[in-house]
């Protein structure tokens, strides 16, 4: 048995805690702690201190000593993957993947320059639209192909990226409106321009959105010797939703009730029917409720109007007793 199985056997046969050990002997947890794993030996001196404490005897000095020397061999070893290894191994294989990347890149960059001939005038490589989220904004299919709508009032902010040349340099960007229909230089419309050169690829623009808007936007790069490269985007604001026209109020244009009849009602349309007011122009011979409702009081004529929202509609109705008439036109027969 080890030094360090003794003195956790004997610790543990009066039922002291490694702390309580600790404090006998004056040194710290850690060290009883290690002393027990057989990572460490006691020194003579403590050896001493223990058996007092523990009331054992351990082996000689000459037998700690030859167990200290065969620590580097035994199970107690430190284990060669600890976390903080761990960490330096991922840390190490992060900034290798990193310089590698970077490497990777600039390599495929150099190669393209090398290998890529670029055209002699310059070209706009992207035209990119934003909103204020930073959003990038789709053209609307449902518009057409390459018709970009916006709303009315909003900021939309427009990237601009391009190559310059072999021979030819941008010297600015510049942006113009045309209203759509128009395609003369007098309604045509210099919104922006923004200087590029020292080796600046892209512009990038703050456009208000106007309330109302249906025109070509013309992307301009302004090249070295007055030359000109141009791209456009058809660009609009949604036409406004016509508003719904409303419904004409409708009831019958004729009618005939008998006086055998207890009521007949007359159908609407084109008003919420609790808001219709009616009236009757002869009470005397047909009565109206506010439902529509006709109630039969004499034979005769009389003519009922409905109103609504400044519209009127007005019904001829007809009492009769005995006997239905035959074809009346325009009048609507209650069936019995």
């Amino acid at each position: 048995m080890t030094i360090g199985e003794l003195i956790k056997q004997a610790r543990e046969n009066l039922g002291m805690t490694q702390e309580a050990l600790a404090e006998k002997l004056e040194v710290s947890r850690q060290a009883v702690s290690k002393w027990e794993l057989g990572a460490s030996v006691p020194s003579p001196e403590n050896l001493t201190l223990l058996e007092e404490a523990l009331e054992v005897s351990f082996p000689p000095p000459e037998e700690a000593a030859a167990q200290a020397a065969a620590l580097p061999e035994q199970g107690g070893k430190a284990p060669f993957w600890n976390w903080k290894r761990v960490a330096l191994l991922v840390l190490g294989v992060l900034v290798v993947s990193a310089l590698l990347s970077a490497v990777t890149f600039t390599a495929l960059k150099a190669e393209r320059s090398a290998d890529v001939v670029r055209p002699s005038e310059p070209y706009i490589t992207g035209v990119y639209f934003f909103n204020e989220d930073a959003g990038q904004l789709q053209h609307d299919p449902q518009a057409g192909a390459g018709w970009y709508l916006f709303a009315p009032g909003s900021r939309v902010y427009l990237l601009v990226t391009f190559e310059e040349g072999r021979e030819t340099t941008v010297n600015a960007v510049s942006l113009f409106l045309t209203p759509t229909g128009t395609e003369t230089l007098e309604y045509r419309e210099q919104l922006a321009v923004q200087a590029a050169g020292e080796g600046r690829d892209f512009a990038l623009f703050a456009w208000d959105i106007p309330e109302e808007l249906t025109a070509h936007l013309e992307i301009v790069l302004e090249c070295g010797g007055g030359a000109r490269v141009t791209e456009t985007r058809n660009v609009a604001t949604p036409y406004p939703e016509a508003p719904e026209k409303a419904e004409a109020l409708t009831i019958p244009i004729g009618a005939v009730i008998f006086m055998d009849e207890p009521y007949m009602v007359l159908k609407s349309s084109g008003a919420p029917e609790e808001e219709i007011v009616w009236t009757s122009s002869n009470p005397a011979v047909v009565e109206v409720t506010d439902i529509g409702a006709l109630f039969p009081v004499s034979p005769g004529v009389a003519t009922v109007t409905a109103e609504w929202n400044g519209q009127t509609a007005k019904c001829q109705v007809e009492v009769f007793t005995g006997t239905e008439p035959t074809d009346v036109p325009g009048v609507s027969k209650v069936v019995r």
